[in-house]
């Protein structure tokens, strides 16, 4: 499964990217038989190649960025007609876009919030918590 970190210049992003390489490369195991295969990491101040890259290939995004960022990711799904999972992070602004484009591309979208108090919990343990949404690709 290739997978598309979107905001992977996040706090999380970067626990989720460590986590993601640490599967893949056999080190750590938290999602089951899932294999991991190319990672991409992209914000919206990518390259545009590499986010074009990212967007024909991913069969999985998760979506981690601030504020309204996303516009870039969703024309490059739409370009290549990629209709793979969506996990929108509880700080991604612009959810309203996402619903639209599940819509009209009838693309699951997963929401990812905790129903705890972040500042209690480990980066890791935010990670591994969203790392089960890769089941339900």
């Amino acid at each position: 499964m290739n997978v598309l970190i979107w905001g992977s210049d996040t706090i999380l992003g970067h626990g989720l990217l460590s986590m993601l390489k640490d599967i893949k490369d056999g080190v750590f195991n938290a999602i089951g038989n899932i294999e991991i295969g190319e990672i991409f990491a992209c914000d919206a101040d990518s390259d545009k190649d590499v986010i074009d890259e990212a967007c024909a290939n991913a069969d999985f995004v998760f979506n981690l960025s601030y504020g309204f960022k996303s516009d870039k990711l969703i024309e490059g799904l739409n370009i290549h007609n990629n209709t793979c999972p969506v996990l929108l992070g509880h700080s991604v602004g612009d959810k309203s876009l996402f619903r639209e484009y599940a819509q009209s591309n009838n693309v699951p979208i997963l929401e990812w919030a905790p129903n705890y108090d972040m500042e209690l919990l480990s980066i890791e343990a935010q990670v591994y918590d969203m790392l089960g949404a890769l089941q339900c690709a």
